[in-house]
């Protein structure tokens, strides 16, 4: 790909309700993943190995996070003296029957997509976990025939819920709608659904007479609307994706994706492919390990301190797991404590939490119990309110 050639819209405004309470202060794409990683690196780091220049984050509500995180973009070697990162402001709930204000939400796109100088544009999300090659997606949008390209994998139909969203393929392989899985008419010898992944590629020139055709009209529709009924007016190439994903909708998906990164395969087919998923450095110590201390099949961030302990676990920066504890298929984010005889299993535990000596936290693999950003837990009693929760 030429430089230059390709812009990225990267649109942050995404349900989190069903991910309360992780998402009660951020959104999804700042969610922790692995260790180390936030969803919004897989997408950056997609734009970086496709040579990127210029990104439009379009920020959610809970932006402070988003800032946080990307700052200048250095760590995706965005921080240009041309292009870089553009961050445009949260609009997504405004009163869109005021015109004026209507008009703004698309002339944000606009304007960016003009001074972006590119030919074609990817429109992204981050609730989706995959590593994406964006040249080949590039590829094989200027060797089909329609003007919009929708990229998917094919998933076992058992895995996919009725509000995901998927493509309808024609026997040629042309995606002709997308629509939720609620919607589909597929028969029973079915057994795999094609799940779409959110991303759009299409001219830039298209994009833009997309939004201001839309920026004239009196009804408000927000842009993966638009581009659902481009797919649907005109049909869309649909290029296949084969690699590992997870679609982070809900808890339990969340918690699945991090236990999947327990699979060495998993792990290094994800993160360490020939695309390589960025993230901000942190420079902080090892992790430490007292001499009696017990680690098994985890993922650890730098900076823990374990005496007690931890299997089939993923573990983030800073946690603290003391003498005579243990942690069992479990995601502790950063500075999480775990005091002395206390045993966590199936749990997903935010970042600061702190669970007192001597107490059990048990959820189940089909039903993680979740402990919201810097609560303490030092009572018997507290725990039961979190197990009926």
């Amino acid at each position: 790909m030429r430089q230059g050639e390709m812009a990225a819209v990267i649109d942050l405004n995404e349900d989190v309700h069903t991910l309360l309470p992780l998402t009660a202060h951020r959104p999804i794409g700042t969610l922790p993943f692995a260790g180390r990683y936030r969803l919004i690196d897989f997408p950056l780091s997609a734009i970086t190995n496709a040579d990127i220049h210029s990104v439009g984050l379009f920020m959610p509500e809970s932006e402070r996070s988003v800032q946080d995180h990307i700052r200048s973009g250095a760590a995706w070697n965005l921080d240009l003296i041309q292009g870089g990162v553009f961050l445009f402001p949260y609009v997504a709930t405004r009163d869109y029957t005021d015109v004026a204000l209507r008009r703004r939400y698309y002339e944000n796109y606009t304007q960016f997509l003009r001074r972006s100088g590119s030919q074609y544009t990817v429109v992204m999300g981050a609730a989706n976990i995959a590593n994406i090659d964006l040249n080949a997606i590039l590829a094989y949008h200027k060797a089909g025939d329609a003007e919009i390209t929708a990229v998917y994998k094919n998933v076992p139909k058992a895995t996919v819920t009725p509000n995901d969203w998927t493509l309808t393929l024609s026997e040629q392989g042309i995606a002709t709608s997308v629509i939720q899985a609620s919607e589909r008419h597929d028969g029973d010898e079915v057994s795999t659904v094609p799940s779409f992944m959110d991303i759009y590629l299409l001219p830039t020139i298209d994009l833009i007479d997309l939004l201001d055709a839309a920026a004239q009209t009196t009804e408000f529709r927000r842009l993966p609307q638009l581009l659902r009924e481009a797919v649907l007016a005109g049909n869309a190439n649909a290029f296949e994706y084969t690699g590992y994903l997870a679609r982070i909708n809900s808890i339990q998906r969340y918690f699945d994706a991090n236990m999947d990164m327990l699979t060495e395969a998993n792990y290094q087919s994800l993160l360490f492919s020939s695309i390589p998923i960025l993230t901000k450095s942190k420079n902080e110590v090892p992790s430490f390990f007292a001499k009696d201390s017990v680690v098994e099949n985890g993922v650890l961030g730098t900076g823990a301190y374990v005496e007690g302990v931890v299997s089939d676990s993923v573990v983030f920066r800073n946690v603290v797991v003391h003498q005579g504890a243990t942690v069992e298929n479990s995601i502790l984010m950063q500075g999480s404590k775990i005091s002395t005889g206390s045993k966590v299993s199936y749990a997903i535990l935010d970042k600061g939490v702190v669970i007192g000596p001597n107490l059990t936290i048990a959820g189940t693999p089909d039903h993680p119990i979740v402990i919201e950003k810097n609560r303490t837990v030092f009572r018997a009693s507290e725990v039961e309110e979190l197990a009926h929760a």
